[in-house]
């Protein structure tokens, strides 16, 4: 890392990299597979000008080729450097040359190697950018993609031509790979605006891109995935900024443990720094600790979701719905190892539920709907209504044995929304990425788990978050 000291970039010096007006690609090849055939089949979607440049070709998929950044028409706001490190050096010079804003190296073999020769090698990219003052994303990553416009500048996959819907969450990470994994999450209902991973972080890093989400408009919170920072005080600044801007982030920090740490200096060049420490930071600066990666998206979601709502100052009590009295205890029990209380409704409350249930119901919390609620899931809607009308509940938690969704769901969603609460989802079908579970990831209102466990943790965070 090349970062330690300087100020947090503007969320301004970014946009060449997080919206630029035209794309250059270094290295753009015909050749299946290659770096930078992905990188310039990830730009189909794209609107903004693209520039292959390659010596050896004049066309691909119908695009003019340029034989070097120099015979560009104009300079590109971002240059994609799909080459082999022997070359990063002489053509990241030609970009500065050439009037790029920005670019992104994916080769490897520099300040991870923790060699004398990696470790100037990579400060002599810190040099060429910032004399230049040209932003700079890697070396050693797999680049980012700006979902919302297209403005995809890597060799990861996605799925070509995917736009993120309302609610979206943003993904950094410092690992590319760990980066893409987390963006799969889209493949299952989550809408992702972002994806963007800092590698070595010659230039930018984590703190930069997290600071430049504060005026992202399609952003409703962040998923942050990082080794170690140079500068713990910048993350933090960046964190605040984020926060204060609407936006809640949830957070995993790698390299807990010492051998965790040892291989995240050998992996990213990072020092982890103490564990303790940094989860004192994210409690100064609102951010939701998370220690599991699968619970990282599934908490940045619900919090997207309901980054506009009310939030309990005390911990939250919750009522339980459910059409399985099994499923319910097994949820009251979660909520009571996470410190959650589950009182018991209203008379009023208690009373509107009888007149939905059946005679073996429970109109109690948990809720037991029965099993007739599959057949009549009116009165599951009717449930629902009458204990998120309860002012005693800030929540309400919906185990769902099912593989698919029931027709009222829509209707959930929309009571959810008129009282201004969050409903959660847990899909406890161990078909956990079936065509249900997808189904219910994309109602506006409602926040899908795949655990009790991490459903409560989520919901004792969203209170725990300091302003």
């Amino acid at each position: 890392m090349d970062t330690p000291q300087r100020p947090l970039y503007a969320p301004g010096a970014l946009a060449p990299l997080l919206r630029p007006r035209s794309i250059a690609i270094v290295g753009a090849s015909d050749r299946p597979g290659s770096l930078g055939a992905r990188a310039l089949a990830n730009l189909a979607g794209y609107e903004g000008a693209v520039f292959p440049v390659s010596e050896r070709l004049s066309e691909i998929a119908g695009r003019r080729c340029y034989p070097r950044l120099s015979a560009l028409p104009e300079a590109p706001d971002c240059v994609v450097l799909a080459i082999p490190a022997a070359a990063i050096e002489t053509v990241l010079a030609e970009c500065a040359a050439a009037g790029a804003r920005a670019a992104v190296v994916f080769a490897s073999g520099y300040a991870e190697l923790q060699t004398a020769e990696g470790l100037a090698a990579q400060s002599a990219l810190s040099r060429i950018a910032r004399e230049a003052d040209m932003r700079l994303v890697g070396p050693n990553t797999t680049g980012f993609a700006n979902l919302v416009t297209g403005a995809h500048c890597g060799f990861a996959e996605f799925p070509h031509g995917y736009r993120p819907s309302r609610g979206a969450v943003a993904i950094v990470s410092q690992s590319g790979a760990m980066g893409l994994g987390l963006s799969q999450a889209a493949e299952h209902g989550v809408s992702i605006s972002h994806v963007l991973t800092a590698g070595n972080s010659a230039d930018v890093d984590v703190a930069d891109f997290l600071a430049a989400l504060a005026v992202e408009p399609e952003v409703r919170a962040v998923a942050l995935a990082f080794e170690g920072v140079a500068s713990p005080e910048r993350l933090e600044e960046a964190a605040r900024a984020v926060v204060a801007a609407g936006k809640p982030v949830a957070a995993i920090k790698l390299g807990r443990s010492a051998a965790g740490a040892a291989a995240a200096r050998w992996h990213t060049a990072s020092d982890t720094g103490d564990a303790a420490r940094w989860s004192d930071l994210f409690a100064r600066c609102g951010i939701v600790e998370v220690t599991d990666l699968g619970r990282l998206i599934e908490t940045a979601a619900f919090l997207a979701k309901g980054a506009d709502l009310p939030r309990p100052t005390a911990a939250p009590a919750i009522a339980i719905l459910s059409s399985s009295g099994g499923m319910g205890i097994l949820a009251a029990d979660a909520a009571t190892r996470h410190g959650i209380a589950t009182p018991q409704p209203s008379d009023g409350t208690a009373r509107a539920l009888a007149a939905h249930l059946p005679a073996f119901g429970s109109p109690r919390n948990p809720c037991d709907a029965t099993a007739q609620a599959t057949s009549n899931p009116e009165s599951l809607v009717r449930c629902a209504d009458a204990l998120l009308a309860d002012p005693r509940f800030d929540a309400l938690v919906l185990p769902w044995g099912k593989a698919w969704v029931s027709p009222c769901f829509d209707a959930l969603s929309e009571v959810a929304a008129s009282h201004g609460k969050p409903l959660c989802l847990v899909w406890m079908s161990q078909w956990l990425e079936g065509p249900g579970a997808v189904e219910a990831e994309r109602l506006e209102q409602v926040s899908v788990f795949r655990s009790l466990d991490g459903c409560m943790a989520a919901l004792r965070a969203r209170t725990l978050r300091r302003d």
